[in-house]
């Protein structure tokens, strides 16, 4: 694992690890749920985490939009020491924005929450702590980050994954315990110890396994990389400003709302988080190398072909989650502090926004096949008319119709998104990629699970137990995938799971004929 691998080992261990890393995140957000419920103590504690993620998403969005395949480019063409000096660079800008922002947040975090926010001065004063303990958060999260993404580049899939579970851990353990002393706070006790130790041993790893020197230089960020990177980040802060924007318009909505649409979020993201991203990362550097050797129709291949195999796994688990969005909930939260009025308002915005995965799905790749080719800001006018229009809507809609009106205007949003704007996208840009045809494959894969989801309903009630509704799951996806192999809806996922079956069943009858032998 400390060292580097290729795409395919690459892919199933870091796949594997960062589904332990995303499980510990999750079981945390269930022992959150399970302490605090939801209250306004939670709903700032989430209001507070999420904005730091946001900042730190809209840093970070420079690494692979521009750093890391600029940082590609030029260790090829002039060589390693080149191209880590240029890593440096930005490593210590980022240095030095993280404690900016640090100091700031630090002495001022009250009145600068009061006034992006709907939280009042008296509630912000009131939780002093959280406030102060989570200034130093985006100086943490945008350094770990940008140093997980320079391994991740450098083929190094599972070191940083290690690395970075650890302040999933600490804040874990600080949680359960430390939470009747200091309450929701002792996440944030626990995540900042793991980030520090994280961050020491990511270094620690690039130092002394790479040989990684800390000169730093600014000859090869030409006016072509600054073009980019203002470009990206213009991009960036419409993305960041609309999903701001969705976190003051919930926090506004009673308390325990904002609460709720987080712990369904965290069910939602779970393919996404699990799969997709992980997944995703690792075609992005492949996506890289093809942009680069100009091999457009594999590029095209692989990206129709990934999208294709995972839409066929994610919109099942939609259908299952929209069935039994009640038995999911109820078995990860209702416990301790969450009551049953809570894990109503959780199953609201779980049971719908479930079919968001599969935009997410369709949209990371785009985000990342757009990166390696470059069309970073021929895409930003597109970006940026989706954030006003959609935020636009989403807050009239809410305005009026409450929660209800969020969750019709979230899905308006991104289907169209997928839909629309990313069809004439392509059309515009990257004419050479096929894009109708993952949103067909969508489409199609939605038509096909609509007659297995109406016989589930009719055959199997609402209410089942966990160890049934496991069952359900696991002979949902069997009939998914077995009159898939009959009819052909989708033939990749079709070859798939017919060499997984082979493979397994080779090995099985091997280790059968050696038992026989012995």
């Amino acid at each position: 694992m400390l060292k580097t691998e290729s795409y395919k080992r690459g892919i199933v261990l870091s796949t594997g690890l960062n589904i332990i890393v995303k499980a510990i995140l999750f079981f945390n957000t269930i022992v959150i749920a399970y302490y605090f419920g939801t209250s306004i103590d939670t709903d700032l504690y989430f209001y507070i985490f999420s904005t730091i993620t946001l900042i730190a998403a809209l840093v970070n969005g420079m690494d692979l939009a521009v750093i890391l395949p600029e940082g590609m480019h030029l260790q090829e063409e002039k060589g390693k020491h080149e191209a880590i000096s240029f890593y440096n660079f930005f490593g210590f800008c980022y240095l030095l924005l993280g404690l900016l922002i640090f100091i700031i947040l630090f002495f001022f975090s009250v009145p600068i929450y009061s006034s992006i926010s709907s939280y009042k001065s008296p509630v912000l004063s009131g939780h002093s702590g959280l406030l102060l303990l989570s200034s130093i958060l985006p100086l943490l999260i945008i350094l770990s980050n940008y140093f997980t993404s320079v391994l991740t580049t450098l083929k190094y899939f599972t070191a940083p994954l290690i690395a970075n579970g650890i302040a999933q851990v600490f804040g874990l353990l600080s949680l359960v315990i430390f939470h009747n002393k200091f309450g929701i706070v002792s996440v944030l006790i626990g995540m900042v110890a793991g980030y520090l130790l994280n961050l020491a041993l990511l270094l620690f790893f690039m130092y002394f396994k790479l040989g990684w020197h800390i000169g730093f230089s600014a000859k090869d960020v030409t006016k072509r990389v600054k073009k980019n990177l203002a470009s990206v980040q213009l991009g960036n802060m419409a993305t960041f400003s609309f999903n701001y924007g969705i976190i003051v318009v919930l926090s506004a909505l009673p308390v325990g709302v904002y609460s709720a649409y987080n712990y369904g979020i965290q069910v939602l993201n779970v393919p996404n988080n699990f799969i997709v991203s992980q997944a995703a990362a690792v075609a992005g550097i492949k996506f890289n190398e093809l942009s680069a050797k100009k091999l457009r129709d594999e590029l095209n291949r692989i990206f129709l072909s990934s999208i294709d195999v995972l839409l066929f796994l994610i919109i099942p688990f939609c259908v299952l989650t929209f069935l039994y969005a009640g038995v999911i909930v109820d078995f990860l939260y209702l416990r301790g502090g969450f009551t049953k009025e809570s894990s109503e308002k959780v199953v609201f915005f779980l049971k719908y926004l479930i079919f968001l995965s599969p935009c997410y799905l369709i949209n990371t790749f785009v985000s990342r096949i757009m990166t390696a080719e470059k069309k970073v800001s021929q895409s930003f006018l597109f970006q940026l008319g989706f954030n006003i229009g959609s935020l636009i809507l989403i807050i009239f809609v809410t305005n009026f119709f409450k929660e209800t009106g969020f969750v019709c205007a979230m899905l308006f949003a991104y289907y169209f998104l997928i839909c629309v704007l990313s069809y004439f996208l392509f059309r515009w840009v990257m004419p050479y990629v096929d894009y109708l045809k993952s949103v067909r494959s969508l489409f199609l894969i939605i038509l096909y699970n609509l007659p297995f989801l109406l016989i589930f309903y009719k055959l199997f009630d609402r209410h089942q137990s966990i160890p049934v509704f496991l069952m359900i799951s696991v002979c949902y996806y069997a009939v998914v995938i077995i009159t898939n192999h009959f009819i052909k809806i989708n033939k990749l996922a079709d070859e798939y799971f017919s060499t997984l079956i082979n493979v397994t069943r080779k090995i099985f009858l091997k280790e059968k004929t050696n038992n026989t032998i012995d």
